[in-house]
């Protein structure tokens, strides 16, 4: 089974032709995460995400987003995860302008424990000009999972040449997806891959992710050909492409 761990869908996009890529990819599950600047961003996309996920359940699962440094943060995601079966909780530090490392994140880290749902974190650069790219980094992810050893975490974007691989590495509940950077160093440098997993000690760390939305459906075979070519055993390869996946959402 290959489950994608990073895409998104856009308002007033089409949804079909997402899914109908998706099957052309040979991908059966697809996790939508929220996105969004401002209160007003998220709510509308938390929204279309509960929607599409109830329309296509065995296609689409759901990822929430909340500001950490909002007063009824930790409120309303639970509100979302009860209500309308969210799998998960997204967040994007440069975006929503918060480190990862303010101490008002941690209560959402700890309701993300108590409700046994993880955690993506985008880290890495961003193009948009407001964005605060500082707050990106995925050093910060290293002493919050010291902090919340029983939040399971997900470093967005992972970067094979970055602390990325050692921070996954070294904590039980840390994970990275391959989404963008991995793919784009695998191109330059194919060996790449396995000596990652190498480094990791581990091939049930990664997860295939490929930061797919309906206008950009080209991502799914951009990020999925380099994980498809990696010099690893098929039992490591099936882990990466949906193994793990599959663990953190429960569908075992």
């Amino acid at each position: 089974m290959v489950i994608d761990f990073h895409t998104h869908i856009q308002p007033r996009t089409d949804v079909d032709h997402f899914l109908a890529e998706m099957d052309k990819e040979g991908i059966q599950l697809s996790v939508v995460l929220a996105l969004g600047q401002d209160q007003e961003e998220l709510e509308e996309s938390n929204r279309l995400i509960a929607s599409l996920v109830e329309k296509h359940p065995s296609r689409l699962a759901g990822f929430a987003s909340v500001t950490p440094t909002r007063k009824n943060a930790v409120k309303d995601f639970e509100e979302l995860v009860r209500n309308h079966g969210f799998r998960g909780l997204k967040l994007h530090p440069p975006i929503q302008h918060f480190s990862i490392d303010d101490p008002r994140v941690s209560p959402l880290m700890e309701k993300c424990a108590e409700l046994d749902l993880p955690v993506l974190f985008h880290t890495g650069g961003v193009f948009l000009r407001e964005g605060v790219i500082k707050f990106g980094d995925p050093l910060l992810i290293d002493e919050l999972a010291i902090r919340h050893p029983n939040t399971t975490m997900i470093i967005a974007h992972g970067n094979p040449f970055g602390p990325d691989p050692y921070i996954a590495g070294k904590h039980p509940n840390v994970y990275l997806d391959t989404t963008l950077t991995f793919a784009q160093v695998a191109r330059l440098i194919p060996r790449i891959g396995p000596e990652m997993l190498d480094w990791m000690r581990s091939d049930d760390k990664i997860l295939y992710g490929s930061d797919a939305n309906p206008n950009r459906t080209w991502r799914f075979k951009y990020n999925l050909d380099p994980i498809r070519e990696m010099d690893v055993s098929e039992e490591s390869r099936a882990k990466i492409l949906g193994g793990t996946a599959r663990k953190l959402l429960k569908l075992d």
